[in-house]
C-alpha cells in the first residue's frame, strides 16, 4: 500500500472529528434562523419555513437588551486584562531581572492562584466587597477580573522575558539605561506575541465568565452578558430560536479576537511555555 494510501484511514478519522464539532455550530445556526412554531414543529435538522433571524435578533435587544450588557462585558474584558497585562509584565521583568530576594518563592505565591476552584474565593470576596463598596459596581467587577488573570499572565510574561539574552540587557545598562528605561525600551517592545497569548485566553474569559459575574452583581445594569444569556431560558426552558440568537451574537467578539490575534498565539505559546 502506497503512502498516500495509507493516510486516508486517518483522513477520515480527522474529517469525521471535525464534523462532530462543527455539528453543535451549524444546529446553533440553524436553530437561529428559525421561528418559534417552526422550532416546535420541526425537526432540529430541518430548514425552516422562512428566514426569522434579524426578527429574533430585534426582539433578543428590544426584550433581553443584550446590547447593553455587551458594552458591560466588553468594559470587564478590556479593563480587566488590561490591567493583568500591565502588572503581569512589570512582575515578571522584576522577578527575571530585578531577582528580589525570595523571587522564585514570590512567583510560587502569586501562581498557585491558578490551582484553586474559584468557588473557593466566592464567600470572602463578596464579604470584602460587600464591606468595601465594591458589591455591584463595575469597579468591583473589573477588579475581581483583573486578580484573577494576573497569575496566569505573569506566568507567561515570565517565561518569555527569560528568552531575551542577557547581553542584551548588560549592553543597554552600559548605555546608560536603567531598570525602568530597560523594561520600556528593550523588554516591552518585544512582548507582542505573549501579550497577544494572554489577551487572548483572558479577555475570553472574562467575556465567558458566568460565576463572578452573577454572584457579585445583582442589577442589569452592571451584569455581564453571559448572566443576561443565562437568564434568557427563564421558566420552562425560553424560547430557543431566541436563545440561539443571543448565542450568536455574544460569540462574535472572541471569534473576531481570535482571527486578529492568531498570528502572534502560536510564536506566543511557544515562546513562553517552552522557557518554563
Amino acid at each position: 500500500m502506497s503512502a498516500p494510501a495509507r493516510k486516508i484511514p486517518i483522513y477520515l478519522i480527522l474529517i469525521a472529528l471535525v464534523l462532530m464539532w462543527l455539528l453543535p455550530a451549524l444546529s446553533t445556526f440553524l436553530v437561529s434562523f428559525k421561528s418559534a412554531q417552526d422550532f416546535g414543529t420541526q425537526k432540529f435538522y430541518q430548514l425552516p419555513t422562512k428566514v426569522s433571524f434579524l426578527e429574533n435578533f430585534r426582539h433578543v435587544l428590544r426584550i433581553y437588551r443584550l446590547h447593553e450588557h455587551f458594552l458591560n462585558s466588553l468594559l470587564y474584558a478590556v479593563a480587566g486584562a488590561g490591567i493583568a497585562i500591565v502588572v503581569s509584565s512589570l512582575a515578571g521583568f522584576s522577578l527575571v531581572r530585578l531577582k528580589p530576594r525570595f523571587y522564585f518563592a514570590l512567583f510560587l505565591i502569586i501562581y498557585s492562584g491558578t490551582l484553586f476552584p474559584f468557588q473557593m474565593y466566592l464567600i470572602p470576596v463578596y464579604k470584602l466587597f460587600n464591606n468595601l463598596g465594591l458589591y455591584n459596581t463595575r469597579s468591583g467587577l473589573i477588579l475581581i477580573y483583573a486578580a484573577i488573570c494576573t497569575p496566569f499572565a505573569l506566568f507567561v510574561y515570565r517565561g518569555f522575558y527569560t528568552t531575551i539574552p542577557k547581553d542584551v540587557e548588560d549592553a543597554a545598562k552600559i548605555d546608560g539605561c536603567g531598570p525602568l528605561r530597560s523594561y520600556f525600551s528593550i523588554f516591552l517592545p518585544q512582548s507582542l506575541a505573549p501579550t497577544a497569548v494572554v489577551a487572548l485566553f483572558q479577555m475570553t474569559w472574562i467575556w465567558n465568565d458566568l460565576l463572578f459575574g452573577m454572584v457579585l452583581s445583582r442589577t442589569q445594569n452592571i451584569r455581564p452578558i453571559m448572566v443576561a444569556l443565562a437568564s434568557m431560558s427563564g421558566y420552562g426552558g425560553g424560547n430557543i430560536p431566541y436563545i440561539m440568537t443571543g448565542v450568536i451574537f455574544t460569540s462574535l467578539p472572541t471569534i473576531l479576537l481570535f482571527v486578529a490575534l492568531q498570528r502572534y498565539f502560536i510564536s506566543g505559546m511557544k515562546l513562553s511555555v517552552s522557557a518554563q
